[in-house]
């Protein structure tokens, strides 16, 4: 497929290349601007009506070079992104999402999708690979993150969305631009082995999803409509589980 796949409106696409480079992420230390006036407002209007929102530090995305495998972000803040699209920051949330993957005994190949609950900032209700979730900026005397950083905090998220312990090692696969999520995702995947011996089956474990299920790799088409996230019907092309053509 040619890189990075446009083929659906609002999202950019690519497959990460291992040869490349191991995934590096820079912490720039750039400081934001402060919120303005109408961020403000905004932000108390969204306030109103969500009291689960927090404006805690985010990492925002500067630039991503798929050449080198190579993202620079900076901190910001919560309140910066959620205030989109009807204040425009320039906001672009650095995200994690996990690629859940298990076979059956008669092999064939099933991966996790959940349903977001109605108060997620965006696409609530809708299906999607995960759990996902905005990665921590770390302490102010790091400036270098790695693919193990990642793990690690996608790992928490599996947990406490799911309720899966997860110790295996993960893969970058994918780099998924979401234009109307304002959102950069890195996706990860985990090989699970066999479903059957899975010592917790996944469950809806928190708040932010209302149900999960097995989808099998190769039934993704009957999974590509508009009830899913379009970030996930691209990566189902990036997996090539469905031709991107």
């Amino acid at each position: 497929m040619s890189l990075p796949y446009r083929g659906i409106p609002g999202i950019e696409a690519w497959e990460i290349d291992p040869t490349a480079g191991e995934l590096r992420i820079g912490v720039s230390p750039q400081s934001p601007p402060p919120p303005t006036e109408a961020v403000r407002e905004q932000w108390t209007a969204l306030l109103r009506s969500n009291s689960r929102y927090h404006d805690s530090p985010i990492l925002s995305v500067l630039t991503f070079d798929p050449h080198t495998n190579e993202i620079l972000t900076r901190v910001d803040g919560y309140m910066r992104l959620a205030v989109q699209p009807r204040v425009n920051t320039g906001v672009r949330l650095l995200g994690v999402t996990a690629l859940l993957c298990a076979r059956d005994r008669a092999g064939r190949e099933f991966v996790l999708l959940g349903r977001r609950a109605p108060g997620t900032r965006v696409f609530g209700g809708m299906w999607e690979l995960g759990p996902s979730g905005g990665v921590a900026p770390p302490t102010a005397n790091i400036a270098q993150l790695d693919c193990d950083y990642l793990t690690r905090q996608l790992a928490d998220e599996i947990s406490e969305e799911v309720g899966m312990m997860i110790t295996h090692a993960a893969t970058p696969v994918a780099y998924i631009r979401d234009h109307g999520a304002h959102s950069d995702d890195v996706v990860l995947r985990f090989t699970l082995g066999f479903i059957e011996d899975l010592r917790h089956q996944p469950t809806a474990a928190n708040w932010e999803y209302t149900e999960v299920v097995w989808m099998p790799t190769d039934s993704a088409h009957a999974w590509d409509h508009e009830g899913v996230i379009d970030a996930t019907r691209a990566t189902f092309r990036v997996m090539g589980w469905i031709d991107p053509a």
